[in-house]
Parts: structure tokens; sequence; C-alpha cells
């Protein structure tokens, strides 16, 4: 929601004049430091998370957004406002850890992709919510032109806070505490099938099989996340986990997002109004496009939607760069036409995976803490991005997006090479690549990248084998005791 909110909330001059009119230097430090508070919210989640778990991290993110925009509701200064952009980033970065995680934990491996998809896609939702309350508050001759905007976000988390006592806690969490009893009944309320349901014993089977066999290495240390000498081969899994993350902020998306309004007033020419207006279209039909992928990246798999989504923004940078070069009305009007496309085709692919990919890709006795080492590159990337836009944009102008083009591209290679699918697969099964058969380039074997377009019936029958594995097990002990007496 902030990249809709401050890029709008800097056009109108009452915010700036609050801010003491502060330099592109200056503009770009405390637009990007939210994104430093993002980052420490990481790193309190890599500390933390794990012990606090999935449910409660939300519970404490979204009290510290509350407080974070309440403060920034309230500034008088830059300094306060920097504060307060930092305190509110780090319940945002907490957040961003958590959820998808526990989404990847609870979803059915089916369609877990397509469901995944509706968090990217409310994220956008509220990004033009934001943008649209912007231009409505911006012509008030008082300092509602940037509270208001700003206190709307207390709102959000506060809905959030109301339905935290509907959400269940992660089944695997529980089982690997030990709670297996507890785990035993999120999953009979997951599935909506009684506790002693075949089908039920058969997941919990699957997931204290997967934690016996991580278990082998013994108890997990803070290095171990860093180390490839282990059963999970954990640093490759969280350098992958990681890519879609940078792959997120390097496509120059937040180079439009939150500079949009300022771009299209500064450099092609349009009014304050008509700029804040083409932005706000622009991501209202983002929030639009970001939907379709609930209906393909199943099918298709995330690695091609990734590869797909990087060959259509490498274009989208390209032609904006070049239209950029001679400002003439017709290359105004095909620069904003393609700025409109890239957020097309960002939102059609690279978001989607980028924050569902990490949680999915994990090992579970350390994916909280991968989880976070992912989602801190993530947000020190967006400030980088953020910090060096204005001054990129003052120094080259319109070659500053040739970046961005090459950028892009280099992702195709990348996902092709390195990326494994996770479509249609479970966590478990997702293990079983990394312990079978390991490699450094997992995307040139057929078995990493194949889509498993997986139905409903599949997963059935998949709990029902773990099931009948158990109760076998169970009499192979009773037979031996037997003999033993």
């Amino acid at each position: 929601m902030d990249q809709g909110l401050f890029g709008g909330i800097l056009a109108g001059k009452g915010f700036t004049k609050m801010l003491g009119n502060p330099s592109p230097t200056m503009t770009g430090l405390v637009t990007g430091i939210y994104d430093i508070g993002c980052a420490i919210g990481a790193v309190a989640a890599f500390i933390w998370g794990e012990r606090i778990g999935r449910k409660r991290s939300i519970i404490f993110a979204n009290i510290v957004v509350i407080i974070g925009a309440a403060i920034q509701t309230a500034s008088f200064s830059y300094g306060q406002m920097l504060a307060a952009r930092i305190i509110a980033g780090a319940g945002v970065g907490l957040s961003t850890v958590a959820v998808p995680i526990l989404q990847s934990e609870t979803l059915p491996s089916h369609n877990r992709g397509a469901l995944l998809v509706v968090q990217s896609g409310l994220i956008i939702i509220g990004v033009a919510i934001a943008s649209w309350l912007c231009f409505a508050t911006l012509f008030a001759n008082s300092s509602l032109q940037w509270r208001f905007p700003i206190a709307c976000q207390m709102f959000f988390s506060m809905l959030v806070l109301c339905c935290c006592p509907f959400i269940c806690e992660s089944p695997r969490w529980l089982a690997k505490r030990g709670e297996t009893e507890k785990a035993r009944h999120v999953i009979s309320r997951l599935l909506d099938k009684p506790e002693d349901d075949v089908e039920v014993k058969g997941q919990l089977n699957e997931i204290l099989e997967a934690i016996a066999l991580e278990d082998e290495d013994g108890e997990p240390s803070w290095g171990e996340v860093f180390s490839n000498a282990t059963k999970g081969r954990n640093l490759q899994r969280v350098l992958l986990g990681m890519g879609p993350y940078m792959m997120n902020q390097w496509s120059g998306v937040n180079a439009l997002c939150y500079y949009l309004a300022y771009i299209l007033e500064t450099y092609l020419g349009f009014s304050t109004q008509m700029s804040l207006i083409l932005a706000s279209v622009a991501f209202t039909q983002y929030a639009v496009f970001s939907w379709p992928p609930y209906f393909y990246i199943d099918k298709i798999g995330r690695r091609w939607t990734v590869i797909w989504s990087s060959i259509g923004c490498a274009i989208c940078m390209a032609v904006i760069a070049g239209s950029l070069i001679n400002q003439t009305h017709t290359s105004a009007a095909v620069a904003v036409a393609f700025m409109f496309l890239f957020l097309d085709c960002f939102t059609l692919g690279i978001l989607p995976v980028s924050w569902s990919y990490s949680a999915e890709i994990q090992p579970l006795r350390v994916r909280n803490k991968s989880t976070a080492v992912g989602v801190f590159a993530h947000w020190t990337s967006n400030f980088v991005v953020v910090m060096v836009t204005p001054l990129g944009l003052n120094s080259i102008g319109g070659n500053y997006f040739w970046i961005w083009a090459i950028v892009c591209a280099s992702f195709v290679p990348l996902t092709y090479f390195f990326g494994v699918e996770t479509s249609g697969r479970s966590l478990e099964q997702i293990d079983n690549m990394f312990f079978e058969e390991p490699r450094v380039l997992m995307g040139l074997n057929k078995n990493h990248t194949k889509v498993i377009k997986a139905t409903r019936e599949d997963e059935e029958n998949r709990h029902r084998a773990f099931a009948k594995l158990d109760h076998e097990k169970a009499m192979h002990v009773e037979v031996l005791e037997t003999a033993s007496y």
C-alpha cells in the first residue's frame, strides 16, 4: 500500500512543505527508509519468528504497523516522519515473513499457487486504493491532504487483527514443536474432516516423516541456514528463495510505482492532476491484472510464469527508455502506454511467484529463518531502488530505464538454469527433490522442472498412502513385540 501512498502524497505541496522541501536525495531517503524498517522486521522474524509462531507474528506485526501509522499521521517534521516510517516498516517486514509461510503450510498442494495469488492481488488492490485516496485529498487546503491517506493504513491493520482469532496456527510448526495432537486438530479443521479420518492421519504422517528426516541433522543452528552441508541443502534453497524476491525489486517495478506521478509530471510534461489520475488508473489496471495468474500459475508452473513475465518486462522497459530519448507528444504517449504494460507484465508473473516461492522452497527446520533472509534481501533491494531512482533520473534521465531492461532480461536464464518447479508438489515432496537428486543447476533436471498437475483426488490418495504406511509400521512393531515375548 505504501507504493501507491507515498508517491501520491509527495505530489502535494503541503506535505513537501511539512518535510521542509527536501532535495531529491532527502526525498529518496524518507521514501526508502520505510524499506529499512521492513528489513528490520525481517531480522526480527529471523531471530524470534520460529519461537512465537506464524499466527502471533502476524498479530504483533499489525500492532506495530498501527503504531507506526499513528505516528506518521501525527508528524510535524522530517525527522518524526522518518522515525515513524521505520516503525511501520518493521511491522510490514515481520508480516511479510509470517504470512507467506502460514499460507504455504496450510494450503493444499494441488492449487496452492492459485490461492497464494490472492495475497499478491490484495497487495495491489491496496496500492490502487492508496493512489486514489491521495488523488481525492490532493487539493485539500490543510494537512488533511496527506494525514488522512496515511491514517487509512490503520484501518486495514485493525481489520487483520479482527480476523486473527479465526486463523489457525500452522500444523507443520506445531508438529515441529512436538504438539502432534494440536497439529492433528488443525489439519482436521483445514480438511473439514474428523481427527481420525484416514486423510488427516496421512497428512500428519507425511509431515512427521519429513521432520524425522530433517532431525537426522540434529538441532538446527542459525549458521545452518547458510550451510550446504545438510541433507536439505539449506544454502542453495535460501538462494533459490531469495531469487524471486530480488527479481521483484530489481525488475524496476518500484522505480515506477513510487515515482510514477513524479515521472509523468517531470519528464513527460503532464500536469500534477493528470499525473495522479494516470498513476491511479495504472495502479487500478495493475490490480485487475494481478488476478489472472489464479487461473494458470498451477497449470504452467512457477518457472515459466516468471520467464514469460521477465521477457515482457524487459521489452517494456526498453521501449520506455527509447521513448524518453526524444520527448515528443507521440513518444510521451508510447512511454505511458508501456509503463502500463510493464505493470501488467510484472503482476502477471514475477509478482505472484515472488511472494509464494520462498516459503514453498525452504526446508521446515529453518523455513522461518530462510524466508526471513529472502524478505530482508527484498526490502533492502527496495530501499536501494527507491533511493537511487531520483538520483538516476536526475543524472541520466530516460536512459535510467535501460538498466532495468537489461536486469529483467537476465532473469530468464537465471530462472531456466537454477529454478525448480513447485507447482502441484507438497512441501514434503519439494524436500525430497533436494534429498534425492541435488545439484547446482537444478533447472536442468527434468524431474525438478516438471509441472505436476495434481488434483484433489491425487492429494487424497497420497495422504491415504501415508496413513496406510503408518498402519503397516504399527503392525510390524506389534509383530516384533509379540515375537520378543
